[in-house]
């Protein structure tokens, strides 16, 4: 990460917290947790909303929320200067990777608990290693192959084929994973010309109208209170990819990573006190096997990184 990268004016950094941890590492690990909390705060929110309304309408709504809510800053005073990207085609590639999980991932919230959604998206690494191996001819090692192969058996506990009944949201939940991983490493990739805000403001145009013919075709006319958990699902969401956003400008993927797997505590804690359910202990081993397996992956992946520059 270059110097200039990280003094970049328009970081969402508070200026106290540059001067309390002057790495930028520490720094990036902080705000990737703080944003983990925001997107189970989104989670919750949403599967409160996808209980009375149609998933892929809270899609569009929670995204037009949002575009409404950051335009007004980004806009103010430098108007379309201030958002203006030389990357427009990978905010377009980005666009299709992200309808097409989330589109996945409302489906699947809705039928399943927040913690399993969680355990399964940590799974994220897998796909990615497998498919940087299967797809694009890049080098895994034995050991990088022994943590896919561990890390599958974690979600084979999880979703325990053969003992327990086939859930679709499990299903939905599994082919999103790979289609999300992928539009995160789009999001690192941007990271290196466009700041935080312009990336989510790209983020949120794109969205609004890749969401919009699901929307239109399932209609539904939200109530006073229904708007108001709409607007609170975007202020959780513009937050957790402002800070994730934030981090990855500060941090390498590989290392902010391992940080995800805390979404599975907050995720417990939500189903416990707002759906009176909790998870089954099969969901916390495997998610603990697919935590073990994940890291071995940032591991590797950062020593990688590392041989490469030097």
């Amino acid at each position: 990460m270059s110097v200039s990268a990280r003094k970049d004016p328009k970081s969402v950094e508070p200026g106290m917290l540059v001067r309390l941890m002057p790495s930028p590492m520490a720094r990036g690990l902080l705000l990737a947790v703080t944003a983990g909390v925001f997107f189970q705060c989104l989670n919750a929110t949403v599967k409160l909303l996808v209980a009375d309304m149609p998933p892929l309408f809270v899609a569009w709504g929670r995204w037009t929320m949002g575009l409404l809510l950051i335009a007004p800053f980004l806009l103010a005073g430098a108007g379309l200067k201030a958002v203006r990207t030389s990357q427009i085609h990978l905010h377009g590639l980005r666009a299709v990777f992200h309808t097409t999980g989330y589109v996945l991932w409302y489906l699947a919230v809705a039928l399943i608990p927040l913690a399993e959604a969680a355990a399964l998206g940590f799974s994220g690494p897998i796909f990615v290693a497998a498919g940087a191996a299967l797809f694009l001819g890049e080098t895994v090692g034995p050991r990088r192959w022994l943590a896919v192969i561990v890390g599958f058996v974690g979600v084979l506990i999880i979703v325990r084929p053969g003992f327990v009944a086939l859930n679709w949201g499990t299903v939905m939940m599994l082919a999103s994973v790979p289609v999300v991983a992928a539009s995160n490493l789009v999001a690192k990739k941007l990271t290196a010309r466009d700041s935080p805000q312009v990336i989510v403001f790209w983020q949120s145009v794109l969205a609004t109208l890749c969401f919009l013919p699901f929307a239109i075709l399932d209609w539904h006319l939200p109530t006073w209170t229904q708007l108001g958990w709409l607007l609170l699902a975007a202020v959780f969401g513009q937050m957790g990819y402002l800070l994730m956003t934030s981090a990855y400008r500060l941090a390498d993927i590989s290392a902010v990573q391992p940080t995800v797997f805390l979404g599975i505590v907050w995720a417990g804690l939500f189903d416990f006190f707002l759906f009176g359910r909790s998870a089954d202990l099969a969901t916390f081993a495997g998610a603990a096997i697919i935590v073990a397996s994940t890291s071995v992956i940032a591991h590797r992946e950062a020593v990688a990184a590392r041989q490469r520059r030097g």
